[in-house]
């Protein structure tokens, strides 16, 4: 009968049935009557959502059907016909089909199409696809591209500094359920100290943190094993060093952590990358923050050979927590009103909110902290405005811009102000009230940069007002902020890689498969695109001048491992089993549940920098994997001569921050790095008459490169098993 039905919709002209559903249904029926085996499930599966009977016939398809316009579901006609509807959304109709009943989709005129339920694949999956990593994670991928062999991350050891550490989940375990994780490197509060654990102690583990999962994506991110479900990381098949500092992020914890990871690859004598996917925008961008001088000691100012950090360049460009201004003479004003202070007493949420300024010089300025009417723009009183959560009244001295001496990375003085306080701690009675900050140059034509480090805002960080009924804050000289200095300090190094974020999902079905997308931007007001730079994505030119970050990565839609002891979405008594108190931001958030290894294994959906960050180390493996002796200034060197340049990189119109630095070198190609590395760094041996010689010449042209059977390339004194030109000889 279903055959019969597929040749009658064959003669009609214009189908609304999607002909993928159509053409499937066929080849099942035709391999069904010919005796053929039946159709692939697992590779149906891994483009269209199909459901197959046990032996291996359609048992239903999953489409989804959009409404004409005006039109209403039919859903008592559809439960007639045996086809189930799932959920309306708008003017699209999700449906799980029977086989036999699809064409008479056909004749469902409050229909217009009826579209087939592609999988969008979970996890890495986008991101390995946009920057060319599953082109190369396989022996016969790499083949076709030309590489020697399938680059994995094998060989290399891969560190995660970060909170909120699931230890065992399986995108951190190999494929018999052992661990890949060689060590645990945890923050004990009671000893305020990291202690170490060794791989027989790390099942005995839960985590490090028990409100993010944030350490949990950002491991799987970069290093999540190949699980057969395309939800591996960039490099599925590096030792693991896992530091989990939840508790304690302090820069000293963190650069601890990452001489921990370096130790232990010196033990093993592998190379190391290790992620830092924490950062803050508040300091002097010259390098001197404690992060970025312990990166520099660590790799020996990017020189170390096997040896590099990538982090991420922070998620402040969107919500104008900058100012960069440069004030003619000392009468001009630099004058701003400090949205972050724009909240009332309903407010639910506490952030301490920090506001560092200085000048480009270092050199002093003036600056002052004063409340202002935003109906009349006049200074008021600020000690009669101010009280704590019980209404009870706050001195002002509490609040005030503090002037002070930091040193520079070159030791110098430099003169900044400061000020902090709990938002959800001090209100304003009138909420036209709003703090202000004031400030003349010392000096003719001297630049003041002006930071906010409270990124979650509901205003911007520094505003100017617009229709206020009574005054024009941009008409009188008023300044509201941007991104160009909300970057991370530990960014501000040459010793540092740094990773700034574009876009590779808008869309996503969550745990209960109902489907998410992002809504509009803030900044632009329009909807996401792929392709195009995330609007948060900080960027800078640093006190020294020098664009950062260092290129972009996909950041944003990325869907990667949990943390199963996440209160946030799991009960406290049941790890990995939903809370039934789960906000609905974490119910978006949360995609899918693998079992595997005897418990649950769940994944979600997250953006930021942070994510763009252990994408970059994930391929920043692979490259170490080709050439071991890759130094953090080699590896720069090499985006900068591969990474991808398009319209979303290259147009300012279609940069959020209309800022070309924001998109660093451009975009992260794992491919094109491989082959820069692999084709140009051609190791000779030297003789001592000073001209290079191939060893053996029967076997090797002067400048072809030979690589072990792990990938990495190795002298031509090599002995044992090698690869030349993509084949394996034995050198004796």
């Amino acid at each position: 009968m279903v055959l019969s039905l597929l040749l009658m919709a064959s003669g009609v002209d214009a189908q609304k049935i999607d002909g993928r559903l159509t053409e499937l249904v066929s080849q099942s029926v035709t391999r069904r009557a010919q005796g053929l085996s039946p159709l692939d499930a697992k590779g149906v599966n891994s483009e269209l959502s199909v459901r197959f009977n046990a032996d291996g016939s359609i048992k239903s398809l999953s489409a989804v059907a959009t409404l004409k316009e005006g039109a209403q579901c039919p859903t008592e006609q559809l439960r007639q016909m045996g086809i189930q509807v799932r959920y309306v959304l708008g003017d699209m109709v999700a449906l799980r089909i029977p086989a036999d009943q699809l064409q008479r989709l056909e004749q469902v005129e409050e229909f217009s199409y009826v579209k087939a339920d592609e999988i969008k694949q979970l996890a890495n999956d986008e991101a390995r696809k946009h920057t060319g990593v599953e082109q190369v994670n396989t022996d016969a991928d790499a083949q076709t591209m030309g590489l020697p062999q399938a680059y994995t991350g094998k060989g290399v050891v891969l560190g995660i500094v970060d909170a909120g550490i699931d230890y065992n989940h399986a995108a951190f375990c190999n494929a018999d359920g052992t661990t890949r994780v060689m060590r645990v490197v945890e923050y004990d509060e009671d000893l305020d100290e990291l202690i170490e654990y060794y791989p027989e102690d790390i099942k005995q583990l839960d985590t490090d943190y028990r409100e993010t999962s944030h350490g949990s994506h950002t491991t799987a991110t970069a290093g999540g094993s190949e699980l057969g479900n395309n939800m591996q990381g960039m490099a599925p098949e590096t030792d693991l060093v896992l530091v989990g500092i939840g508790k304690r992020m302090s820069d000293a914890n963190i650069v601890e952590g990452i001489r921990r990871v370096f130790d232990y690859a010196d033990q093993v004598k592998k190379p190391a990358v290790v992620n830092i996917s924490i950062g803050g925008i508040v300091g002097l961008h010259d390098g001197s923050d404690t992060m970025a001088k312990g990166i520099a000691q660590l790799t020996e100012n990017g020189t170390k050979p096997g040896r590099a950090v990538v982090v991420s360049a922070c998620n402040s460009a969107s919500a104008w927590q900058s100012i960069v201004k440069t004030l003619p003479n000392t009468t001009d004003q630099l004058k701003t009103v400090l949205g972050a202070s724009g909240f009332t007493k309903d407010y639910s949420s506490e952030y301490r909110e920090m506001y560092y300024l200085y000048a480009s010089d270092y050199q002093d300025f003036t600056a002052t902290l004063a409340m202002i009417d935003l109906t009349s723009g006049k200074v008021v009183d600020m000690k009669d405005q101010l009280t704590n959560a019980n209404g009870q009244k706050v001195n002002p001295a509490d609040i005030k811009l503090t002037g002070y001496n930091v040193k520079t990375l070159k030791g110098t003085d430099a003169k900044v102000y400061f000020i902090s306080f709990k938002r959800a701690k001090v209100y304003v009675d009138n909420v036209s009230y709003r703090f202000a900050i004031f400030v003349k140059a010392g000096h003719a034509n001297q630049t003041i940069n002006m930071i906010c480090s409270g990124d979650e805002n509901k205003e911007p960080c520094f505003d100017a007002p617009v229709g206020t009924l009574f005054y024009d804050f941009p008409g009188n000289g008023w300044t509201k902020g941007n991104g160009d200095m909300a970057c991370g300090t530990s960014v501000c190094n040459d010793a540092v890689i740094s990773a700034g974020a574009y876009i590779t999902r808008t869309q996503w079905n969550n745990y209960l498969d109902q489907a998410c997308s992002y809504s509009e931007s803030a900044l632009t007001g329009a909807l996401p695109s792929v392709g195009e730079i995330c609007d948060f994505s900080s960027y800078c030119v640093d006190d020294n001048g020098k664009p950062r970050p260092t290129l972009i990565a996909p950041g944003k839609g990325l869907i990667s491992a949990a943390n199963n002891y996440n209160t946030l979405y799991f009960k406290q008594s049941d790890p990995g089993v939903v809370s039934e108190t789960i906000a609905n931001v974490y119910k978006r958030s949360l995609c899918t549940n693998i079992p595997k290894f005897d418990r649950p294994n769940w994944y979600y959906v997250t953006q930021g920098t942070s994510m763009s960050a252990p994408v970059t180390s994930g391929v920043v493996a692979l490259w170490m994997q080709a050439n071991p002796q890759l130094t953090a200034l080699q590896i720069m060197d090499i985006m900068k001569e591969t990474c991808d340049n398009d319209e979303w990189t290259t147009d300012v119109s279609k940069i959020p921050s209309h800022n070309k630095v924001q998109a660093g070198f451009g975009k992260l190609n794992c491919l094109k790095g491989l082959k820069k590395i692999l084709g140009t760094n051609a190791i000779s041996v030297a003789g001592s008459d000073g001209d290079r010689h191939a060893t053996p010449a029967t076997m090797y042209s002067v400048d072809a490169p030979v690589y072990n059977t792990m990938g990495q390339q190795v002298d031509k004194s090599h002995k044992g098993l090698v690869i030349y030109k993509g084949k394996k000889y034995l050198q004796k």
